[in-house]
Parts: C-alpha cells; structure tokens; sequence
C-alpha cells in the first residue's frame, strides 16, 4: 500500500522539526512547507530540520531524493503563497497535514505576527485540508490557552472566559476557537495537541529553543561572569567585601509548578496519537503529570550555572527591600515570563493517558541531572548563537540517521 504523504508546517521551528524527523523515520513521505529566510532560501533551509545528513559529500536535499520535498511557501498568505497549479498538485496527493508553525514571541510589537501566522495561518492550514482530497489536521495549540486559569482544565474545554497573560496565549486561543468552528461545520478530521512548556531533549540536552527556562539559565550565567570580572576588577583591598553577595530575589511562589515537558516526549506522544483512528476530533494534552515546583527548579538552575545565592519571594518582601542594581537588571531581561512565577492551573492529560497505555511512552521526571544538561547543552552552544547542534549529542537524530542510510 502506498505509504502517506505528509505536509508539515513549521518544520524549521524547534517541535516541527523533531516531529518531521520522527515521521520520516516512521516511513511517511514529507512535503515541507518551508519560508525563505533572509540568509537562505527554502530548499536550503532543509539543513536546519535534519542537521545531520548534511555533509559536504552528499548534501541532505540528495540523500532524502524521493523521500522528502521541499515546497517554498508562507502559511500567512492565501492559498501558502503558491501559484494555483502547485497548490492544486498538493491538495491532491498529501494525505494528512502537521501544522506546526507559530509565531511564539509574547512582546506587543508582534502583535499583527501572531495574528498573520497563528490565526489567518491556521485558517489557511485547515482550508488546504478541504481542497483536493479531504486530509487528516493535527494542529499542534498550546495548554496555555487556559490563559490566567487557575482551576483545573480539562482537554474537551476551551472558552471558560479566561483572560490571558500575553498575546501569543490569545492569539493561540482565537486560532484554536477558529479551527474548532472550521472543523465542525466543514467534518475535517482534527486532532488537537496542547503541549505545556517544551524543553530540550532530556537524553541529550538538545534544543532549538532558547526561551522559558533558558532565559532565566542565561541571566545567571551573565550575573556570574559580571560579578567575577567586577570582582577581578576591584582593588585588593575591597575584594574581601566584594565577595559576599546578598541573594538574588525573584518574586514568585516557590512552591507553584512549572509544568516542563522535554521536547523527546511531546514528539514521541504526538506521533504515537496521532496514528489512532480514535484521536481524530479530540484534544490532547501533552503536559508533565509531575511538574517541578518554581523552589525546586531555582534550586537545580543555581546549582547548574554556579549562581548559588538565588530566592523565590512574594512580591511584598520587595515593598520591604526594593531591588538591588544586579535584581533589576536580572528581572527586565525576564519580565515577559513574570506571570508563570505565581502558580499554574492543573492540566488534566485523561485523553493523552488512555491513547499512550499499553505504550512505553513516558514523560521523563525533571530531575538535576536534566536540567544540568540543558544548560551544558546551551552554554556549548552560546545560547543558541552557534548555529551548530552538537551533532556528537544528538543521540535521537543518530538512530534516524541510521536507519535513513540502512533501510
């Protein structure tokens, strides 16, 4: 029987390209709608989603000859930006479509980017399933559409009149609410996926995102070599005093959670679901059923980046003390995040349970050990500034390489 033919969306982002590489080495066919970007064009870009099988003696484009195809497009414009007889040639042969794409910025100034990818660009992901053959959407949304709830959320819920802690949450509300309306009226089989708060690979420490945890890893990092080169810098006779440090204070509730989901059990649980006949027009919650609380988590990140002097504390003890110079400038580099400090809701995962039993598909507890590894990992990448992914770490992209080159 002729194998599927997948197209997905996003597939440079950091979840759409371990899904991609998880599908192909499932044995599906791809179509990769891929963007130009200002450095590369889009058949190019094929190097950013499966790293390592491009060499120099066969480039990746020839090695996945037949298997994966690369189409030049943009899921914010109508129709992906194609010219008609192209978009018609693919609604006619791809059989399911991984709309993984998102704009995923939370400041303001990205406001009508989130609209243009994540609202107009699901639109134009779900029409694309009703032209030509009628196909199969997975949709990967978030579980923070829940906004600023703090009861639990189930997986069939979505309007509860929540408000919301940024624009990226709305924006992936209005897309989702928009979808479920498409899906209903027109019968496109969807399937919904809500991961939490995506991390790196916990086997590896790989990762293609430098935010959410990152951000607070990398202020560490810099809070340290500043206080190091400023007490290099200090006259030998200040030096005893310069090397004591009061605590740095972040407010938020240290015994809230933080619901972290390592990247390799979103991908694992997303594709495993999304082969069941029974997920089709159910949501799913990829989501820790463990989560780490925020006290937990400051104790692993200090102890990863050598800062061992951080506090959770509630808003109040910076009424009593206001912040020093170093406190400052550590929460305006993590303002955005702010709001997760203070609790979460409980995200109830019954759906994702139910399709996952009877597989070995876990999510990995976050332990010292993980969290030590994805700050190695970002620290040998500069904070994502190397645009190489340690390939001699990325053990998950070694068994696919592996199995692309032994069929």
């Amino acid at each position: 029987m002729k194998q599927k033919t997948i197209l997905i969306t996003g597939a440079t982002g950091f979840l759409g390209s371990f899904i991609s590489r998880e599908l192909l080495d499932a044995g599906f066919n791809l179509v990769l709608l891929i963007r130009n970007s200002k450095q590369m064009r889009a058949r190019e870009r094929i190097s950013e989603v499966f790293p390592l099988l491009d060499t120099e003696a066969a480039p990746v484009s020839a090695r996945l000859s037949g298997r994966v195809e690369v189409v030049e497009g943009d899921i914010s414009h109508k129709h992906f930006g194609l010219h008609a007889k192209d978009y018609s040639r693919l609604s006619g042969t791809v059989d399911e479509v991984f709309h993984c794409a998102a704009a995923t910025k939370f400041h303001h100034e990205s406001d009508d980017m989130l609209v243009q990818t994540n609202i107009y660009g699901t639109e134009h992901s779900a029409w694309f399933c009703l032209s030509g053959k009628r196909k199969r959407f997975h949709y990967m949304s978030t579980a923070y559409v829940a906004g600023t709830r703090r009861d639990t959320i189930f997986e069939y819920e979505l309007e509860k009149n929540q408000t919301f802690n940024n624009s990226y949450e709305k924006s992936k509300f209005n897309a989702e609410k928009l979808l479920r309306q498409l899906a209903a009226r027109y019968n496109i089989p969807t399937t919904i996926y809500r991961p939490s708060i995506v991390i790196g690979d916990s086997r590896t420490g790989v990762t293609r995102n430098y935010d959410n945890i990152y951000v607070f890893g990398k202020g560490l990092h810099h809070l340290k070599n500043y206080e190091t080169q400023k007490n290099e810098d200090a006259p030998r006779s200040s030096k005893k005093s310069l090397g004591y440090s009061p605590s740095l204070r972040i407010p938020g509730d240290k015994h809230a959670t933080i619901n972290l989901v390592p990247v390799d059990y979103v991908t694992q649980a997303i594709v495993a679901i999304s082969r069941q006949e029974q997920s089709i027009n159910k949501t799913f919650q990829i989501v820790n059923p463990s989560p780490p609380t925020l006290g937990e988590l400051a104790e692993w990140m200090t102890f990863a980046t050598g800062v061992h002097r951080v506090r959770i504390v509630p808003r109040y003890e910076f009424q009593i003390q206001p912040e020093t110079f170093e406190e400052k400038l550590f929460l305006k580099g993590t303002e955005t995040f702010q709001p997760y400090m203070f609790g979460e809701p409980y995200f109830d995962s019954t759906n994702t349970r139910i399709m996952l039993s009877g597989t070995t598909i876990e999510c990995p507890f976050i332990t010292q050990e993980v969290i030590n590894r994805f700050i190695q990992y970002a620290l040998d990448t500069n904070w994502g500034k190397k645009n190489t992914l340690m390939k001699e770490n990325c053990r998950t992209d070694k068994l696919t390489t592996t199995k692309l080159y032994n069929p």
